[in-house]
């Protein structure tokens, strides 16, 4: 009994596998134009990244269980936190960025006593989450500040700023990174202000979650977090997603 579960996990793992790898990638954020094209992007992303975590959730259930009933057990717990792996998967979808500038080069030497043998300086002087405390469906402002400097001179710096979302799995019992969103931007040595928001879907697990702010340039960086909650809210459905997203059998043939 125990081989025919072991083996059927082999077969509906590269099944799964499958699936997730031929699925059609979401569209470029840039591309899209209106909501509904965002909305769909988000339900196709989604379901291509949660059906695998569900899936394969039942599959280990019933095997460590040796009875579907334990498969049941494993696509609830897998949906529910495979979701939160699929939403950082789909982060970009998910998120706005601004950035801009706030201090020329004279006025962030003056104001932090920057020296131009200091060389390449990255450092973050704020960042905050609100509210701290989020309801499912709901949603998280992001803002931060921070200034980048080089000997005077130098004109452009290339500067890239990164948002992390990270999980408290309670499986794992430690935070695990969820996805990542990066801002490239060129600009000149100073003072920035960079800003945003992050959609948190209704079908996110509630717990404890960090959201990290990264700038780095010229080979210097700095990076802050700060933790966040998500609140109970609607349970989620993950093969409803799928049917939402026409996502009902093998993406490619």
């Amino acid at each position: 009994m125990k081989h025919s579960y072991v083996k059927t996990f082999t077969i509906l793992t590269v099944f799964f596998f499958l699936f997730t790898s031929c699925a059609a990638l979401p569209p470029n954020p840039n591309q899209i134009k209106t909501e509904e094209e965002m909305n769909t992007a988000r339900t196709q992303c989604i379901a291509m990244y949660t059906i695998g975590g569900a899936g394969l959730g039942a599959l280990a259930g019933g095997l460590l269980s040796g009875s579907w009933k334990g498969a049941g057990i494993g696509a609830a717990t897998g949906g529910a936190i495979g979701f939160a792996y699929a939403w950082g998967k789909c982060l970009s979808l998910y998120s706005k960025l601004t950035s801009q500038s706030a201090g020329d080069y004279t006025e962030t030497a003056q104001r932090t006593n920057y020296k131009a043998a200091q060389g390449n300086v990255v450092k973050i002087e704020g960042f905050n989450i609100t509210p701290s405390s989020v309801a499912q469906g709901g949603a998280v402002d992001l803002s931060g500040s921070y200034y980048v400097m080089a000997p005077e001179g130098s004109k452009e710096m290339k500067v890239t700023e990164t948002r992390t979302v990270k999980y408290f799995d309670p499986q794992k019992k430690q935070y695990v990174d969820l996805g990542s969103v990066d801002q490239e931007i060129t600009a000149a040595p100073g003072s920035r202000k960079a800003d945003g928001k992050f959609d948190i879907p209704k079908d996110v697990p509630e717990g404890r979650f960090k959201i990290a702010f990264k700038v780095s340039s010229a080979g210097k960086e700095d990076v802050v977090e700060k933790e966040m909650t998500v609140v109970k809210g609607k349970a989620f459905n993950t093969y409803k997603s799928i049917e939402l997203a026409g996502l009902t059998g093998p993406a490619c043939y």
